[in-house]
């Protein structure tokens, strides 16, 4: 019989290291299932005459919670989870994905959330020299600056709210449109005078030397445009990493697993916090919150349980 443990945290990244400092705080009998710890915080940033820069804020204290998390786990399983079931007796079984099983009253899934590519031509030669996969994160460095927008649904809305502020012109190509929430809303925002729309066009390649100077867009005609940028943000909407729970918990119409405000599921004891959640916000500090009070509303969880 596998060992049973009090809680299984799912994701090494700054939500799971949060919520495992916690349990290991509130000594607990706790796996963590991650290939590594910290997840990938240290995103370095340049444009031309803005020097290359670490631009996440609190990967400092990321890197504090995994040498702290490093010192007192004795369980650190180097896998990760394919599927999770809910036992008859209300605990968890988590299959991993290189073999074996792992029990535990309670768990916190952190696994996050991945961008959307364009897959062009371009695209990995210039991510970090101009492209950005989060407007939120980069938004301020571009004062001034042309622009491009690529995607077609709410985040990209959102991102051009932030960026019609702070930027020259923005770019937007619609290439893959979804339904959004407040249609009046989005028309207004593509009317603004700083954005010019383009519907039909896909993006064909990134171009630049040092770093981004344009975008390639092909029509449904067959046309060919150059268009000169400094920037580029791909928007589409994140892919939240929910594969091993999509069975137990109830998700939003774009996949992130719901939570009410103690970051519990619908399924007792099992608990998400970061941004595979309904409160995503594609920031370090966030995520950290986010994981501590997931570790907390475990341990007054188990602590119930172990009273009844």
């Amino acid at each position: 019989m596998s060992e049973r443990f009090d809680a299984a945290i799912i994701g090494g990244g700054p939500a799971g290291l949060a919520a495992t400092a916690y349990l290991l705080y509130a000594r607990l009998n706790v796996v963590l299932i991650s290939p590594d710890l910290g997840g990938k915080v240290s995103y370095p940033f340049a444009l031309r005459h803005v020097p290359s820069h670490d631009t996440v804020w609190g990967a400092g204290l990321v890197h504090e919670l995994a040498e702290r998390v490093t010192g007192e786990l004795e369980h650190h399983i180097k896998d990760t989870v394919s599927r999770v079931t809910r036992l008859d007796d209300g605990s968890y079984s988590l299959a991993l994905n290189e073999g074996g099983v792992v029990e535990a009253r309670t768990i916190i899934l952190c696994t996050g959330a991945r961008a959307q590519r364009l897959y062009v031509e371009g695209e990995a030669d210039f991510w970090g020299k101009g492209l950005s996969y989060s407007a939120i994160s980069h938004a301020p460095l571009f004062a001034n600056r042309p622009v491009a927008v690529i995607g077609g649904g709410e985040r990209s809305i959102t991102a051009l709210q932030i960026l019609i502020p702070l930027v020259s012109h923005i770019d937007y190509i619609e290439a893959r449109p979804q339904p959004v929430v407040d249609r009046a809303r989005a028309e207004a925002t593509y009317a603004h005078p700083k954005v010019t729309v383009f519907r039909g066009w896909e993006v064909q390649q990134i171009v630049g030397d040092d770093f981004v100077t344009g975008i390639d867009l092909v029509g449904v005609n067959g046309e060919v445009r150059s268009v000169p940028i400094e920037g580029i943000f791909v928007q589409y909407g994140l892919l939240p990493n929910n594969s091993a729970v999509r069975d137990l918990v109830d998700l939003d119409a774009n996949g992130h697993i719901v939570i009410d405000e103690r970051c519990a599921t619908n399924a007792p004891g099992l608990f998400a916090a970061g941004d595979v959640t309904t409160v995503y916000a594609e920031q370090v500090p966030v995520s950290i919150g986010e994981g501590a009070k997931a570790g907390l509303t475990a341990w007054q969880y188990l602590s119930a349980k172990s009273v009844e």
